[in-house]
């Protein structure tokens, strides 16, 4: 027995002070909150133990010596005494070394549950440790809530130790620790590792394809998490709603609205209920696809909605380039006594940034704080920046910037950047630039942005010198890519040069001829942004080849006349391709829905949703 606790068994214990414990373990034995049933003057004692390390010693020694049984809650009470007061796991480790005549697995794994699920996971980590080390065989039961717990604080190399001894008791055919095991390394994001223990499982349940979908999800592996989902219902798995919120976040980020408006005739039809996650899913869903009025139908279907919901709504009116209906929206949610938080402020200034609404930005930006107590954070600097600096307001802008009150970030320096080459103003750039390639010196973007700039103000030695230095670095700028959904399944294209792409001819037949008509009904190239070292025709040519032009000539090949085609582009849409799409909208007759990276570009009838503000 250690030297301190043999010292406070021997001592005289002073009944005044242990009284009151002793009170408090008796209560806790029986499960009422002890504090609410005490005597204020025993509350008082109880408040002195928890910041009296003698004090707590002398109570462990006393339910040592006499045997004092634990029930959860009061095991739970020590450990968090001793870790309050010792700030590490050494008392704990006292108490199950003393206490382990009397500790049992099932008690250690309410114990940890318990601690998992209030999100004190150290704590339920800590309990599982001491059980190991004083020879508490842990069971099926210990584990889901002890890797959740390694999940939700990253410990992946613990996470796999964990896993090992999972192995070696033989706990590895169990479903529920499988299921942990998924949503563990897939929150760790060794996707490879998850799918290969899904695969393996012998058993699988609801609850194991939502973990692997939500990893996919979560990861941004959106096409494997579709494919997932698809295998779950030829495997005759019933899904639940979980399943339904990943499966439509995944449509959502790849634009596959037929697949999403299967998902919502798959719930309407199977009576899975549109429960405020499941609503708040479709709206986003039908919002990323272009569709924001089948947004606002299923808004008004739904009987309960949260601040989440709104926020869905306004964000998709301001991304679908209706920011004036989005501020009416964010007003009648202040009418229906919805609390805005600060997701839905950056919604408003997303609306006004896009319609470029200076005068109300400036208002809901002060009025965050002001009015609803919720301070700006960079998210918010950034869109003040953009809205500024798109307007025209770059020295605003520059003084917002200078006078944050945190720290700024390469989004913040970005927005203004894209801002100066806009309106032409070299002189800010350069200051936008320094910054913004101190904090992010290996990102290609930031050398397009610069090289565009030059390229704008023909200063083409300036161009080279920016090509010199991605050489020099290594830096790769992030290529074109385009998606379209055709008949329930999603291509992909790649900004490419024709001899590249050979298993492509007939895509590159139709581009031609798109090319030729357009040309006819006045299209120009804008070959301005295009590298300066090559001919004027090889300039046209490389700009036919982006992979939204790409994705157009593929759909107007594959759908019939008169259809939408909707188009998902990873970066923003250049200037010669918006010029390009609106002439393809009036000319072919064609409704033509492009998102971009920053917003939504409704083409039709030669004209675009953005009114060319983008």
């Amino acid at each position: 027995m250690p030297s301190v606790l043999r010292h406070k068994l021997v001592s005289p214990l002073n009944a005044s002070n242990l009284n009151p414990c002793i009170h408090m373990i008796s209560f806790c034995t029986s499960g009422v909150n002890p504090i609410m049933q005490m005597p204020p003057e025993q509350t008082v004692s109880v408040s002195k133990l928890s910041q009296d390390l003698h004090l707590m010693k002398e109570t462990l020694a006393h339910m040592i010596a006499t045997h004092n049984p634990f029930s959860p809650l009061s095991f739970m009470k020590c450990i968090d005494m001793s870790l309050s007061l010792c700030r590490s796991g050494r008392f704990c480790s006292l108490l199950f070394a003393q206490h382990r005549h009397v500790l049992t697995t099932d008690l250690c794994n309410l114990v940890t549950k318990s601690y998992t699920n209030s999100n004190e996971h150290l704590k339920s980590i800590l309990v599982y440790t001491c059980m190991n080390n004083v020879g508490i065989l842990p069971d099926c039961a210990t584990f889901p809530s002890v890797i959740k717990s390694v999940a939700r604080l990253s410990c992946p190399k613990l996470g796999r130790s964990i896993h090992g001894c999972i192995i070696r008791m033989g706990f590895n055919a169990d479903v529920f620790v499988n299921t942990a095991l998924v949503s563990m390394y897939s929150t760790s994001r060794f996707l490879e590792d998850a799918h290969q223990l899904f695969d393996e499982m012998p058993d699988r349940n609801s609850v194991t394809w939502n973990a692997m979908i939500t990893g996919y999800t979560h990861n941004r592996k959106f096409r494997e998490a579709l494919e997932l989902f698809q295998d779950m219902q030829i495997l005759a798995v019933e899904p639940t709603e979980v399943t339904m919120v990943s499966a439509l976040s995944a449509c959502a980020h790849l634009g596959a609205l037929s697949q999403g408006k299967w998902i919502q005739n798959y719930i309407n039809h199977n009576n899975i209920r549109l429960n405020v996650f499941v609503g708040t899913a479709l709206i986003d869903m039908y919002a990323k696809c272009g569709c924001i009025y089948e947004s606002e139908k299923v808004f008004q279907s739904m009987r309960m909605k949260n601040v989440y919901t709104w926020n869905a709504l306004i964000l998709g009116f301001a991304m679908n380039g209706q920011g004036e209906v989005a501020l009416d929206i964010f007003s009648y949610m202040i009418k229906e006594n919805m609390s805005p938080d600060s997701v839905t402020f950056l919604a408003v200034l997303c609306a006004c940034c896009h319609q470029g609404l200076v005068g109300e930005g400036k208002k809901f930006f002060h009025n965050m704080e002001k009015e609803w107590g919720l301070q700006p954070n960079l998210e918010h600097y950034g869109c003040m920046v953009d809205l500024l600096g798109r307007a025209g307001f770059l020295d605003e802008a520059l003084h917002l910037i200078t006078n944050m009150p945190m720290k700024t970030d390469a989004v913040i320096w970005r927005a203004l950047l894209v801002a100066c080459r806009i309106h032409g103003n070299s002189n800010l750039s350069e200051v936008a630039i320094r910054n913004l390639l101190e904090l992010e010196p290996y990102n290609g973007e930031n050398y397009v942005l610069l090289s565009n700039l030059y390229s704008r103000d023909h200063r083409w030695s300036k161009v080279g010198e920016v090509r010199d230095i991605m050489n020099s670095k290594g830096i790769q700028k992030v290529p074109g890519c385009s998606s379209i959904e055709i008949d329930h399944k999603v291509y992909e294209f790649v900004v490419a040069s024709r001899s590249e792409e050979d298993g492509f001819k007939e895509i590159y037949n139709m581009l031609d001829n798109i090319n030729r008509v357009l040309k006819l009904s006045g299209y120009i190239a804008d070959t301005d942004m295009v590298s300066y070292d090559i001919e004027e025709e090889e300039k046209e040519s490389s700009l036919i080849y982006h992979s939204e032009k790409l994705a157009l000539a593929f759909g107007l090949l594959r759908t019939s006349s008169g259809s939408e085609i909707r188009i998902v582009k990873n970066l923003r849409v250049c200037r010669d391709c918006h010029s390009f799409f609106k002439i393809v909208s009036r000319v072919y007759r064609r409704i033509v829905i492009v998102r971009d990276r920053n917003r939504f570009h409704h083409f039709g009838g030669g004209v675009c949703s953005c009114k060319d503000y983008w």
